[in-house]
């Protein structure tokens, strides 16, 4: 649905090849989709698309979600092809000047939005935040102070746009069973057990055995470490030094046992195709039990590259460990 000025479209029957995404490290999902178009008279009426404008997907009249349409390409005489992105293109691409004096995360990424106008529905991070902030952009910013978060508690937390609304949520809070209906005479069963061309990488290259916490200042000074002697015997010794302001020290234990687990075990890294689920998006927890590639656990979707084609729903998923 194309929406100019508040009025309403159905472009549907002009549009070709449908994707849409979304990225754990990113905070805005995107959309890219073809849209027909030549140069003959008949057409011109339905060459409306601009920059700017406002396009939401639907599915059986449900909006999944709003992307703002940011690039338009146009091959030759006929079609263009569509790209946009949620509304958390605006955290992008707003920069700020803040200063936060002992403010948990929470209400520092309540203020954050509103100084650039955007809606917010933020779990409570109590970590407190001290810190001055110029010319960052609003999305670097929420992502370091959910960072900082998680070293001191040990807690993940998701952000994404919830439609217009930057959403905030514990990662355990995320957990996902999407269900698949063939068709309307048959019941339905979990996405997870369509899985197909499933692939399995672990890797030992990120892991590290021994976490070192150290002033950020210009000095040696060491405020605290952790370390696992069964890895590092098996493993070898693989360090990791994480800088702090000096103000931040009281948290410094916490900053080392934290990191240390979340970074002292094998990486592990699926690859799979699913039958499409609008509930399966980057940041979801999902139960996977693949035989073939001894798989069965609970895993951490990394992204999902959704595709629509000939009535077809189907996505791509990377799956971490969670």
């Amino acid at each position: 649905m194309l929406i100019q000025n508040g009025k309403k479209t159905n472009i549907t029957p002009l549009i070709g090849s449908l994707a849409w995404s979304s990225n754990i490290d990113a905070l805005g999902d995107d959309i890219t989709f073809n849209y027909a178009y030549n140069d003959s008279p008949y057409f011109k009426q339905y060459d409306m698309i601009r920059e700017g404008d406002i396009v939401a997907l639907l599915n059986q009249g449900k909006v999944i979600k709003h992307y703002v349409v940011v690039q338009i390409s146009t091959s030759g005489r006929f079609g263009k092809s569509i790209t946009g992105f949620d509304f958390g293109w605006y955290l992008n691409k707003n920069k700020v000047v803040i200063q936060f004096k002992k403010a948990s995360a929470s209400d520092a990424i309540r203020k954050l939005c509103d100084k650039v106008g955007i809606k917010h529905d933020i779990v409570a991070i109590p970590t407190l935040i001290t810190k001055i902030y110029k010319d960052e952009a609003v999305s670097d910013v929420i992502k370091e102070l959910l960072d900082q978060a998680k070293q001191e508690t040990g807690v993940t937390y998701r952000m994404e746009m919830v439609d217009q609304t930057l959403t905030i949520k514990k990662l355990t809070d995320l957990v996902i069973n999407p269900k698949i209906k063939l068709a309307d005479n048959t019941g339905s069963f979990p996405a997870a057990l369509s899985a197909s061309n499933a692939t399995r990488t672990t890797s030992i290259d990120d892991l590290r055995n021994r976490v070192v916490v150290v002033t950020s200042e210009e000095s040696t000074k060491v405020y605290a470490e952790a370390s696992d002697s069964v890895s590092i015997k098996k493993y070898g010794l693989l360090s990791e030094n994480v800088s702090v302001d000096a103000k931040n020290k009281a948290q410094a234990r916490n900053i080392a046992k934290n990191t240390l687990k979340d970074l002292n075990r094998i990486k592990e890294e699926l690859t799979l195709d699913l039958l499409g689920s609008d509930e399966i998006k980057a940041g979801r927890l999902i139960d996977m039990d693949v035989d073939t590639i001894g798989v069965k656990g609970r895993y951490i979707i990394t992204s999902a590259n959704h595709s629509e084609a000939n009535g077809i729903h189907r996505v791509t998923v990377q799956l971490g460990a969670s």
